[in-house]
């Protein structure tokens, strides 16, 4: 029974295969199977917002220096970069990595990533958050493909408990760096040149996570 279904359908193969050889010479080999549209690749995503969110503000909650049950799951960090001679531009990217921002355990690191490789890290010492609210942080962002990172930037908590942390901070200049802390390893990135000055950048915004 199987035999006399595969034959018929060996030949029916081998006629079409002849046929599309001997076509009209004038006419195209292959022929779209549709004339319609092809669809458009989907537009780039980007983690820019109105200026209007940078000026904003985090909510204030509990302070607790104890800094413990520290497990956060959503937010956001809304930034405001200013390259020298340009409009500052403000984007905004949500919270991102482990839910335990105590790694390594003497800093709190939180981590907030956009599109791409894009982000903002913001690093504080626990040795500091143990005794205020306001402290400096090490704030790095990485924007188009540069990175800018503030080693002092003054940093005002607002909210710091296992229900939340929320503060603003300010870094009037950064300096453009190596090392894109979302970039895959083997992601190449050209190394700035030291022959002239850097690319420096100011930088402010406001953060907040939540469990």
């Amino acid at each position: 029974m199987h035999r006399s279904v595969a034959a018929p359908a060996a030949v029916i193969v081998i006629c079409a295969a002849a046929l599309a050889g001997c076509g009209d010479p004038a006419e195209p080999a292959d022929q779209p199977a549709s004339t319609g549209s092809v669809a458009a690749p989907p537009a780039a995503v980007s983690a820019e917002v109105a200026s209007s969110r940078c000026q904003e503000s985090p909510p204030r909650g509990t302070v607790d220096h104890s800094l413990q049950d520290f497990a956060f799951h959503t937010g956001s960090a809304t930034v405001s970069l200013t390259l020298p001679g340009q409009q500052a531009q403000c984007y905004n990217y949500p919270r991102w990595g482990n839910v335990d921002p105590a790694v390594p355990i003497d800093s709190l690191l939180f981590l907030f990533k956009g599109p791409g490789s894009d982000g903002v890290t913001i690093e504080m010492l626990v040795g500091d958050l143990t005794q205020s609210t306001r402290v400096n942080a090490r704030v790095t962002v990485a924007v188009d493909g540069q990175t800018f990172q503030g080693q002092g930037c003054s940093t005002e908590l607002r909210a710091l408990s296992g229900a939340g942390v929320a503060g603003t901070f300010s870094c009037p200049t950064t300096t453009a760096v190596f090392g894109n802390p979302f970039a895959p390893l083997d992601d190449p990135e050209p190394e700035p040149t030291t022959s002239t000055p850097l690319p420096t950048a100011a930088v402010s915004g406001w953060f907040t996570v939540a469990p």
